[in-house]
């Protein structure tokens, strides 16, 4: 079942804001695949579509690539040493 109220956002700790939206597959939102809290390495690009508010896009047919909170923990570690 695709709950309509589940979002996907970004970590806390990267380039972009949690509180920005993220638009992609619905089936990431899928609840009966992916258990609430699931964390998903994404490639998306920030996007206004017409000037609206921003948004992240990420394309559907992109596989899904599911992390452990370990694996999550271990990309924003290696996010923050690469900053300038």
């Amino acid at each position: 079942m695709i709950g309509a109220a589940v979002e996907i956002r970004p970590l806390p700790g990267q380039a972009f804001s949690p509180a920005l939206p993220v638009q992609c597959s619905r089936r990431l939102r899928d609840t009966s695949l992916y258990p609430l809290g699931s964390k998903f390495l994404l490639s998306a690009k920030l996007t206004d579509r017409m000037q609206g508010p921003p948004f992240l896009y990420a394309y559907h047919g992109d596989a899904d690539v599911v992390l452990t909170p370990a694996q999550a923990k271990a990309f924003l570690a290696e996010f923050k040493r690469g900053r300038i």
